[in-house]
C-alpha cells in the first residue's frame, strides 16, 4: 500500500463527541485525503470558481455545528497565505464531515499538501495524496444540458465533449436558500454513475424538490486516478474534474418539453441595473425546437457569442399587455406578442428588449417565466448570453437566474414560461 494511501485513514486520539454543538471538541478522524485539479464554472452557490486546485478530507468533528478549521502547506507555500490563518469547514446535507480548501492551479505544486486541521485548542496533521500527472490537462464542461419533464422527477441531460471520456460522472443538486460555514449552498442530494456510458439522469423522489425552489444542478465529468468507476469515499481516487452548474427550477404542467439550462454566475456589478448574465453552451446541428430558461426581469439585452450566427428574428409571448419594445442599433420598434419580428438582412448581433410589466405577475423564484422564440440566420453554436434588466424593490434587485431557447434552421425559444400556454 502506497504511503499517502496509509496515510489517507488516521485515527487521532480524543474524547468522545459530545451530542451537543462540537466546539473545541478533540478532531478523532482525518480520513479520504484528497488532491486533485478542479476546473470549475461560473456559478452562483458561492463555490471559487476558475481553474483550481482541490485538496481536503473527511473530518470528524465537523457539519453545520462544528468550528473546525483547515490550513495547508506544501514547501514554501500557506493556504490560506496569512500566518495564523486558517478556514472554516464546510460540511453538507449529503457529506457532513467535507473540509477542503481550492486555491488557484498552480502547475508548480504538484506534490503533496500537509494539512492541519483545528478545533479550538485542538489540532491534527495529515498529508495528502500528490497530483497526478493526467493533473497536467483541464477537464472539458459538458455542453447541450436541458432539463425535461414536470413536477419533483426532472429527467437532466448533457453531451460530454469529444476527446474526453469521464471514468465517473457526478451529479450534485444544490439549494440556493441553505448554505454552510465556507457559505456555500448545501448540497441536499448526489449521486454517481459510470462515465463512460451515463448522459442522463432522472431526480429522484428522495431529493426532495419543491416547486418554485431554486436549485442548481452540478455536473461533474471525474477522471479517477485508477480509472475505475469509483471516485473513493467521496473525494480520494480523484485525479482531475470539471465542476459545472446550471441553474433550475421544477418545470410546471404545459411547460416547453425540454429546457437547455444556463450556467449563471455572481452578479458583476450588483449596484447597477443589470443582474448576472446567463451564459448558453448549446450545439446547433439540427433543426429542432429547443429551449433555455431564466427568471424574472423587466427586460433583457441579448448577444451572440465569437463566432455566433446572428438572430434573424424574434418572437415574444403573450405576456402582460402583450407589447413590447425591441431595441437594435439605433432602431426601437413596438412589436406584438406572437407577431415573428425580422431583422434586417444579415441579422443582428445583440438587441434589447424593454417593457415587461412587473403587474404581469411572473414569479421571481420560477425559471419558467418568460417564452421568447428566436431565429438565427444560420447553424453552428450558440454561446452566446442573456442580461436580465432586474427590478428594484427596496433598493434590492430581484435575483434572476435562467432562459429557454428553440432552434429551427436556428429557430430558438428562449423560454421563460410562464404558466399561460406558450405565445396563448
Amino acid at each position: 500500500m502506497n504511503s499517502w494511501l496509509r496515510s489517507s485513514l488516521i485515527s487521532i486520539a480524543g474524547g468522545l463527541l459530545s451530542a451537543g454543538p462540537v466546539l473545541g471538541a478533540p478532531i478523532t478522524s482525518i480520513t479520504d485525503l484528497n488532491n486533485f485539479r478542479d476546473t470549475r464554472s461560473a456559478n452562483d452557490i458561492g463555490v471559487t470558481q476558475g481553474d483550481t486546485n482541490q485538496f481536503g478530507a473527511e473530518v470528524v468533528p465537523n457539519g453545520f455545528t462544528s468550528n473546525t478549521r483547515i490550513f495547508a502547506t506544501q514547501g514554501g507555500v500557506r493556504v490560506p497565505a496569512a500566518a495564523g490563518s486558517s478556514t472554516p469547514c464546510g460540511g453538507f446535507t449529503v457529506n457532513p464531515n467535507f473540509c477542503a480548501i481550492s486555491p488557484t492551479f498552480n502547475p508548480a505544486l504538484t506534490g503533496s499538501w500537509s494539512l492541519t486541521f483545528s478545533n479550538g485548542p485542538d489540532s491534527a496533521t495529515a498529508t495528502t495524496p500528490p497530483l497526478t500527472a493526467a493533473a497536467a490537462a483541464a477537464v472539458p464542461f459538458p455542453v447541450n444540458v436541458t432539463i425535461s419533464g414536470s413536477g419533483h422527477n426532472p429527467t437532466l441531460s448533457w453531451t460530454v465533449p469529444a476527446g474526453f471520456t469521464p471514468d465517473v460522472v457526478r451529479i450534485n443538486v444544490y439549494d440556493k436558500t441553505v448554505t454552510n460555514k465556507q457559505g456555500v449552498a448545501d448540497i441536499i442530494f448526489s449521486t454517481e454513475f459510470p462515465g463512460s456510458s451515463t448522459t442522463s439522469f432522472t431526480v429522484p423522489n428522495s431529493a426532495g424538490l419543491k416547486d418554485s425552489n431554486t436549485y442548481v444542478l452540478n455536473i461533474q465529468l471525474i477522471e479517477t486516478r485508477d480509472h475505475t468507476a469509483s471516485t473513493g469515499n467521496p473525494n480520494s481516487n480523484i485525479s482531475r474534474r470539471s465542476f459545472s452548474t446550471f441553474d433550475f427550477t421544477p418545470l410546471p404542467n404545459g411547460a416547453p418539453p425540454q429546457v437547455f439550462l444556463p450556467t449563471v454566475g455572481p452578479d458583476p456589478n450588483p449596484n447597477d441595473a443589470f443582474g448576472a448574465p446567463y451564459q448558453f453552451d448549446i450545439r446547433i446541428t439540427d433543426q429542432q425546437v429547443r429551449f433555455i430558461d431564466p427568471l424574472l426581469a423587466i427586460g433583457y439585452d441579448y448577444a451572440i457569442g465569437a463566432r455566433d450566427p446572428n438572430f434573424a428574428s424574434v418572437i415574444f409571448p403573450n405576456v402582460g399587455d402583450g407589447l413590447f419594445e425591441l431595441i437594435f442599433g439605433s432602431t426601437t420598434q413596438t412589436v406584438a406578442a406572437g407577431v415573428q419580428f425580422f431583422f434586417p438582412a444579415g441579422g443582428v448581433s445583440q438587441f434589447s428588449v424593454r417593457g415587461i410589466e412587473t403587474s404581469a405577475g411572473l414569479d421571481p423564484g420560477d425559471v419558467t417565466a418568460f417564452i421568447t422564440g428566436l431565429t438565427w440566420v444560420g447553424l453552428g453554436e450558440f454561446t452566446g448570453t442573456m442580461t436580465p434588466l432586474v427590478q428594484f424593490v427596496s433598493s434590492s434587485a430581484v435575483p434572476l437566474p435562467g432562459s429557454l431557447v428553440l432552434l429551427g434552421v436556428g429557430f430558438v425559444a428562449l423560454a421563460w414560461a410562464t404558466r399561460r400556454s406558450w405565445l396563448s
